[in-house]
Order: C-alpha cells, then structure tokens, then sequence
C-alpha cells in the first residue's frame, strides 16, 4: 500500500510539473484572417494576451459572429483594440453586433465624418459604431503608436499608425530618395474613403506586417515617395482585398513581402494584375487567397493549398499565421484541417 501511495504521488508531481511547464512556455503572436467574405476582419493575438481587431466585416450577424467564434477559440473574452481603416460598411459594419457579443476596450479610427459622399446613409450606418464607442473613439495620426502591454521580458511590441486621412509619416531629414518611385504613373485622384484609410505597421522583434487597410493608388505613393517611409516587412495583407485601383508596384517593390495575403472574396478582390505584380517580386515567397477568384482561371489565382476557400458557396474558412515566441520565423495555416507551411523572418540571425 504505501509503494502504491508513494507512486502515486510521485505521478502527480511529474504531471503537475508537466502542466505548469505547458503554462509557463512562452508565447508568439498570432494572426488570424477572417473570411469575411470580401470584407475585412483582422484579428491579432499579442504574446501578452492582448488582442487587436483591424476591421469588422460587413453588417448584420454572419461576420460578427464569425469573428467571435476565432475570438473565443483563440481565447479571448474583450477585444482590447479595435482599429477601424475607414468608413465603407464591409470593414466597419460588423461592430454593432460584435460589440453585443464580446466587449471592446478601446476604438481607433481616422475622424468620423459628418457625411460619406459615396454613403447617403452613412449618418445611419455609423450609429451602431458610435453606440458601442460611447462616442469615444480616438482618430489616429500618422505617428501615433496604439500603446501595447509589453513582456517582461523578451521582444518589444509595437503598433505604429503609418498613414490616415489621406497623409502618411513625413520623410526623416537626411533620409535617401527611394529609386523605385521614379517608376511611379499617377492615377485619377480618388476621392472616396479608401484613400483616407488607416495604415499600420506591427512588429514583434524583428518581424514586420503591414496593414493598410483599402489605401488606393496616389497614398500608396506618397508611402515611398520620397523616401521609404515602410521599410520591408514579413507579411503583407494586400490593399484593398487585392483590387487594382491599389497595390501601386512602386510600394510592393519597396515593401517586398516575403508572404502575402488577400482578404478577398470568390468574386470581389484577387485582381490578376496584383497577383502578377507580387510574383515578380523575388523577396515573394508565397501568396495566400481567402476565396478563389472564381471569375478567373487557375493559373490567375495562387497554388490551391494557399487558398482557404475554394468554392463561393463555402464555410467560411480563414487563415492563421504565427509567429515564433523569438520572432526568427512563422508560420500560415489554411482552414481547420491545413498543414502549417513555416518561412524565416527577414530579420533573423
């Protein structure tokens, strides 16, 4: 009896300590790309626990629901930041419902408008929106960093806010003339809220991504024009669900991805043209689809294990990405059932 008992006790240590291992192992940041079905909805995980939501997809409960069910199995009970880029409804129009599905602590956007020229109803639109802020959203600046909890110790976390309302950061004195702009052709101006979006660059260590939500052709621009405001990042969630009214090349070619990512839907965004634009950039290791693009043929659209969704009648799959605890890699996972594929981090040593 008492080898019996001092076995016993024995197991539970070990598998005590074996649970509190598990607990105390560090942690990346994760990504989470929504489908939200030609929308936008972007949720990302902090190594600390803190969340941030870029985008809310579009109105009524599929989306917000969508994007609770990947809040709650990523853990999460309050979303603590929420970053709207700008004010067309398949990017905002999902946060009435969420916000009575989980809480938001903080709201971000680029000033909220007394009305949207594209949006006779916008006044209506928007009061969801105001309801669930309080009337207390903050209008970001370029500059302007969303403060971050930071670890303990270990890598430095931070949210910068790269472009709003139409500027970007200014160049830094001193700062060299980026040649790849002088390959820049304007386009008409646009005069609609895509060009006014919020843009951000997170990075975790040396591991970089870019989030300009729906900026257009001539912001796009100014990013890299002078100078290289952006510098190259990891990952890139390509502009404007991959429509060619943005992704000027000039910022692709200076931004050169290692991944990027369409939040597109089956027939709204993967416009051949972008795709073409990043397959000629050598740092392009890989690019992922949220949806086929159903209009066009196979060779138009990415590898199929890259795609989420293949069918336009679909699940709603979306793709994970995570980032290693140390930042020198990541990895991007399609749907529930896909296999991780891992790149290294440009930075890493």
């Amino acid at each position: 009896m008492h080898l019996r008992w001092l076995l016993a006790l024995l197991l539970t240590c070990c598998g005590a300590a074996g649970f509190a291992s598990a607990q105390d192992a560090p942690r990346g940041l994760d990504i989470y790309f929504i489908d939200v079905e030609g929308g936008a909805a972007t949720l990302i995980v902090l190594p600390t626990g803190e969340s941030i939501l870029i985008d809310t997809g579009n109105p009524g409960a599929r989306d917000a629901e969508r994007i609770h069910k990947t809040a709650t199995a990523a853990g999460l009970k309050t979303i603590d930041h929420l970053c709207i880029t700008h004010w067309h409804g398949d990017h905002f129009g999902g946060v009435g419902r969420l916000a009575q599905l989980m809480e938001i602590k903080n709201f971000y956007d680029h000033g909220i408008p007394e009305a949207l020229a594209e949006d006779a109803k916008f006044a209506i639109s928007v009061g969801p929106y105001k309801l669930a802020s309080g009337g207390k959203s903050k209008a970001l600046k370029p500059g302007d960093e969303i403060k971050l909890k930071q670890l303990d110790k270990g890598l430095a976390l931070k949210l910068l806010c790269v472009c709003s309302n139409g500027e970007v950061l200014p160049d830094q004195a001193g700062a060299p003339e980026n040649p790849i702009a002088k390959e820049h052709k304007p386009k008409a101006e646009d005069k609609s809220d895509n060009a006014k979006s919020l843009g951000f660059v997170l990075s975790y260590g040396d591991w970089r991504f870019l989030d300009l939500g729906d900026l257009t052709w001539n912001i796009e621009y100014k990013l890299v024009h002078p100078s290289d405001k952006v510098g190259p990042v990891d990952v890139f969630q390509v502009n404007h669900h991959g429509l060619d009214s943005s992704n000027n090349p000039v910022l692709l070619q200076t931004v050169k991805p290692r991944v990027a990512v369409f939040n597109n839907g089956a027939r709204k965004g993967g416009h051949t043209s972008v795709t073409a634009a990043l397959r000629r950039i050598e740092d392009v290791k890989a690019i992922y689809q949220l949806h086929r693009n159903v209009t066009v043929g196979a060779a138009e659209n990415t590898d199929p294990e890259f795609i989420a969704n293949a069918e336009e009648k679909c699940l709603g799959e979306g793709i994970k990405l995570s980032v290693a605890p140390d930042a020198k890699s990541y990895t991007l996972t399609v749907g529930s059932a896909g296999q991780p594929k891992k790149y290294e981090t440009r930075g890493a040593k």
